[in-house]
């Protein structure tokens, strides 16, 4: 890999990189594709040790957006590292092609809606239309992943709708089955009216299900059955429209419920009380809440007043023995009854009771109570009521409802509560609670398991391990499995019409063994050709299989078996356990209760549960080792992207105006991947401008000249580090250290901190500091040891930054690789760099960083004092409170910098500081204090005052801080003090927590005829610019002005005037001997200068 000395080596890069960079993006795309790049890598690494890595599969009925660019851009860079790391990595695509997303959108195409309509077209041809209609925009998503260089093998991917990948999630299901993990139940669980099915309780984890929205909240009277005082019992409640399948009243057996007397309510104007009293029953710690002003008449506890008979509200909506005649058909329902999950936190301490709930469903079974359905599955009325028609969708009833009980006397209050309330995570319809049958996974039975195996895994950020998901492990719930819908896996479970036994399916062969009819060739495991298929029960009778399907959660979480139809074939058993755990998944924020829970559940149950010899193989532990989770991709204002806002940022758009390279570069470097991004194509354009701009920039200066010189990288007289200067040393210390950062942050999954490493390198180190300071080396004619050590020491730091930055931009890295290798190979084939531990000077790199700093902050007290920074002064002086930075800032590599940097004649002084120079005293600013904390004012200005010097430091740099105040936390902001600097004697400094930087400032004619000299080379290269000269272009130079001053800089200065503007001779001649064409400058201060320049022909 050594460019030989000819005029191919070192090729400039195509200028469409800065200009059109998706034009110069689809050129590196066509040349991966004629050279089979990705393949090529593939073969590479055959035989390596494998790094697993699993996509989780979109659902491709639907466009990719944005937000994709960044997970798929995180995976990626993952990948591209580990395999440059030497690691054999698979990618095999998959898509999810199952489940309620795509039916939906083949209803919509259909112009149907809902299962009786489906069932009219036909299962068959519905079923059909979503297999093809998964493939809609598989197009897009495959160019997308392309063209933001996301390599994946889509030759070979995954499909969850494939009769194997089924075969394989019922053999999984039925292991389940077969360790009585898998069962039947009648349970109270999140339905979808509007898609006929249950939800489980992971897809109400999904985003957008909770919105925040207003409903009713009402006290309700209910009637004592014969009561002599006419008493109610007050029960309040969210949801109206539950009120008609009402069944019972439930009070806590130990709390206290006082019978009260409170004056029913009057119109304004009229005197409280006019109207008379009336009696209600609350709990004691809640009457005065409820009823205000209140007499005690009777308590009684929850228990004892368990078994009170109430008439019903809506006597309608409940069989009666006798028409017309109140006489309930059991005499257990309409009472009252005890139950512990009542508290008297809220309401009225009394919990009205409908089947829509958990805890009255448990209620109503535990106590065998008969159960009015007033709102059947659709989510509609199945009865008429009072301004409340049959088929009335459930939310829609509530005004009616209550508008009929305040006309009867039994509305006793109402409000609108604002409150979140679950939606259909697909088709956006309110879910109600609905009793259902349904099948579910007993996953309860090892939580514990899954509590601890999720302390083996390593999540990005940590706190999504500890916090989210670990609190959604603590509180789990049975998995529900089934789903009354149509395009999904079917569940492998026949269930004998006679005597109820349950039969598993484990496979196709199976089933064909227990068909009563053999099985028609091309035979397809949906819906309804499967449910065709019956078997014979022990018992004689016939085995039908169970209508549902399943959770299609259930079938991403199956992949890392199912994608190999794990366990039919050895060679796919191989290949499973070759592939499994995971090393490495990534995903959104969204999929910590979905793809990322299921994983885990199956994969707990796989490894730690089913003991059979399948899955011995399958060794206890997570089933995923690091799970990297990204947060939102919100728009520029930090506001969620929405078609109805119209923010959305379409990914190709962004893409074609920048490149990829950009936009991946902007997504991992702006924050920490897994906090909320804004996504600002101001800001791509600034990256592309600030970072890959300068990487190709500095390449083009390395291969500009490199080229000019003929300069090989294997050339013999090249001297070795030792032999070179302290920058270069420097230069090639920082690279190693880099090199050791980057790869540290890659194996700790921190991509932004990879990007900050290798930025920071590139653009203030290599470009900023080195190039700059280093032109004129560069510029010499003859190649010395010195300009080769130079040219060596940019490659190595150019080389390096290629290697470590391509798993980051794959596509200007591979350009800029082949660039400066002369390779044919793509850089994402190649390995890391690893860094030479013995090229790393720890002194040289902190001399370095102290001298950057003291820059900084020399060149913001120039600019404090006005003096420019080609204007010479006559000496810096510096304080440190610590002696090794004097000792760091004393050698002679540190004062070269100083001296050149800050454009000063010497170094005057270089102390230890007592402190005394320059002291920062912080005050409160009670402006922005004073409301804030109020009495804890006084205090906080105390602490304020004895503030150390570093804190004070970091307050005025803009950082805020947190001090304690009396045991409280306080944060302060920049605003919130006001920092006076205090200087001994006359002297203006600049000062951090550790330094005090200051100058002298008397200048005399010969120092101000250096700044001119300075700004004449400045006007000279941009003449030299202006007219179009290549870098290499010697000139001759002639000047003329009628300042004294100007005519001294140049007679004083002339010889590095003309170094600086490659120039071979410079003549100064009187202002009416200069040329006619000359160019006439300003310098400022009613000083001017003329110039004319004539080219020279190359030696």
């Amino acid at each position: 890999m050594s460019p030989a000395a000819t005029p191919d080596a070192f090729p400039p890069l195509p200028k469409t990189f800065t200009e059109a960079p998706d034009e110069a993006e689809r050129d590196v795309l066509a040349r991966w594709e004629a050279d089979q790049a990705y393949d090529a890598v593939k073969k590479k690494r055959k035989g390596c040790k494998p790094f697993v890595f699993w996509e989780g599969p979109p659902t491709a009925n639907g466009r990719p957006g944005i937000h994709h660019v960044l997970a798929r851009t995180i995976k990626d860079a993952v990948c591209r590292y580990r395999t440059m790391a030497g690691y054999r990595v698979e990618r095999k695509a998959g898509w999810d092609t199952h489940g309620l997303p795509v039916e939906l959108e083949v209803e919509k195409s259909l112009g149907i809606s809902g299962k009786g309509q489906i069932e009219e077209f036909g299962v068959a041809e519905f079923n059909e239309r979503c297999r093809e209609s998964v493939w809609t925009y598989r197009k897009d998503w495959e160019e997308l992943s392309a063209r933001i260089g996301y390599w994946l093998d889509y030759d070979d991917p995954y499909i969850t709708y494939d009769p194997d990948y089924v075969e394989t999630l019922w053999n999984l299901l039925a292991r389940f089955h077969d360790q009585g993990l898998a069962y039947r139940g009648k349970r109270v669980l999140p339905y979808c009216g509007r898609c006929g099915t249950g939800l489980s309780t992971h897809e109400l984890g999904q985003p957008g299900v909770y919105r925040d929205v207003k409903d009713p909240s009402v006290t309700v009277r209910f009637r004592i059955v014969d009561d002599p005082d006419g008493a109610s019992i007050l029960a309040w409640t969210t949801t109206p429209w539950t009120l008609p399948s009402n069944f019972a009243l439930a009070v806590h057996p130990s709390l206290d419920y006082v019978k009260a007397r409170v004056a029913l309510p009057v119109p304004k104007g009229e005197e409280k009380g006019s109207r008379g009293h009336e009696i209600v029953w609350v709990a004691a710690a809640r009457a005065s809440t409820v009823l205000g002003e209140h007499e005690v008449l009777d308590t009684k506890t929850g228990r004892e007043l368990a078994g009170t008979h109430y008439l019903p509200l809506f006597e309608d909506a409940i069989p009666r023995v006798e028409p017309g005649v109140w006489q309930p058909v059991d005499d257990k329902i309409h009472q009252v009854w005890t139950a512990d999950y009542v508290t008297a936190d809220d309401g009225t301490g009394i919990v009205h009771q409908a089947p829509y709930g958990a805890d009255d469903w448990e209620l109503a079974r535990r106590e065998h109570l008969p159960i009015p359905l007033a709102v059947g599955e659709d989510g509609r009325f199945s009865i008429a009521l009072e301004g409340v028609a049959v088929g009335t969708f459930f939310k829609d009833a509530d005004d009616a409802l209550m508008d009929d009980l305040k006309k009867r006397g039994l509305l006793f209050q109402k409000a609108r509560e604002p409150h979140s309330y679950p939606h259909c995570w697909r088709c956006d319809t309110p879910l109600l609670y609905f009793p259902a049958p349904a099948w579910y996974l007993r996953v309860t039975a090892f939580k514990d398991a899954m509590i601890e195996l999720n302390r083996q895994i390593r999540w990005v950020p940590a706190d999504v391990g500890t916090g989210r998901f670990g609190r959604w492990l603590e509180n789990l719930v049975d998995w529900n499995l089934s789903r009354d819908r149509y395009w999904g896996t079917p569940l492998p479970y026949w269930i004998c019409e006679s005597c109820d036994t349950e039969k598993a399916i484990h496979s196709r062969a199976e089933l064909e063994e227990l068909a009563v009819a053999p099985l028609p060739e091309g035979f397809d495991n949906h819906k309804p050709r499967v449910d065709q298929v019956h078997l014979r029960c022990e018992c004689g009778g016939t085995m039908k299989r169970t209508p549902a399907v399943a959770d299609v959660w259930f079938d991403s979480g199956a992949m890392p078996y199912a994608q190999y139809h794990w366990p039919f074939g050895e060679e796919n058993r191989a290949r499973t356990e070759d592939q499994w755990p995971a090393d490495f998944i990534a995903e959104g924020v969204d999929q910590t209760r979905g793809w990322f829970y299921t994983l885990h559940a199956i994969g707990t149950f796989v490894s730690s549960v089913d003991d059979t010899p399948e899955t011995a193989a399958f060794t206890r532990g997570p089933t995923y080792k690091t799970c990297v989770v990204n947060g939102l991709l919100l728009d520029k204002n930090g506001v969620k992207m929405s078609k109805r806002l119209g923010n959305i940022v379409k990914p190709n758009d962004a893409i074609g105006a920048h490149g990829a390279d950009a936009v991946r570069w902007y997504m991992l470097s702006s924050g920490a991947i897994w906090l909320p991004k804004r996504f600002d194509l101001d800001g791509v354009l600034e990256v592309r401008r600030r970072f890959l701009g300068t990487l190709v920039n500095s390449y083009k200066f390395f291969a500009d000249y490199a080229r000019i010189d003929g300069y090989r990288v294997d050339d013999p007289s090249i001297p070795a580090v030792s032999d070179r200067q302290a920058i270069d040393r420097w230069l090639v210390s920082r690279t190693q250290s880099v090199i050791r950062d980057v790869v540290a942050c890659y194996d700790d999954y921190d991509l932004s901190g990879a990007c900050r490493a290798i930025e920071h390198f590139v653009v203030d180190e290599v470009s900023n500091w080195y190039i700059r300071r280093n032109r004129r080396r560069f510029w010499k004619g003859e190649k010395t040891p010195d300009k080769l050590g130079a040219y060596a020491t940019l490659f190595s730091a150019l080389e390096a930054a290629a290697r470590l930055a391509a798993p980051l931009v794959p596509f200007v890295t591979d350009s800029l690789w082949r660039a400066l290798t002369g390779s044919s190979e793509t850089v994402h084939g190649v390995e890391l760099p690893s860094p030479t531990d013995a090229y790393i000077d720890d002194e040289l790199e902190g001399s370095m960083r102290l001298v950057e700093k003291v820059v900084v902050m020399g060149r913001a007290l120039r600019e404090r004092l006005g003096h420019k920074i080609k204007q010479p002064l006559p000496a810096i002086h510096l304080r440190a409170s610590d002696a090794r930075d004097l000792d760091l800032l004393a050698t002679e590599f540190a004062k070269e910098q100083l001296l050149d940097e800050l454009n000063v004649k010497s170094i005057g002084s270089l102390e230890t500081d007592d402190g005394k120079l320059c002291t920062l005293e912080a005050k409160p600013n009670f402006k922005t204090l004073g409301k804030r904390l109020g009495k804890q004012m006084k205090a906080t200005a105390a602490t304020i005052a004895g503030l150390p010097r570093d804190e004070i430091v970091k307050l005025r740099s803009g950082e805020s801080i947190t001090i304690d105040v009396e045991g409280a936390s306080v944060e302060l902001a920049s605003e919130d003090v006001e920092i006076r600097v205090h200087v001994e004697g006359d002297l203006d400094v600049e000062t951090d927590s550790s330094l005090v930087v200051f100058f002298d400032t008397q200048l005399d004619d010969a120092l101000r005829a250096e700044g001119l000299a300075r700004e004449i080379v400045v006007r000279i290269n941009s003449l030299r610019k202006q007219s179009g000269l290549a870098i290499e272009t010697r000139i001759a130079l002639s000047c003329a002005s009628e300042d004294a001053l100007v005519h001294r800089a140049l007679d004083e200065h002339g010889e590095m005037i003309a170094r600086e503007v490659l120039a071979t001779s410079l003549e100064v001649v009187d202002a009416g001997q200069i040329a006619a064409d000359a160019t006439s400058f300003d310098l400022g201060d009613d000083r001017r200068f003329s110039a004319a320049l004539v080219t020279q022909p190359s030696s």
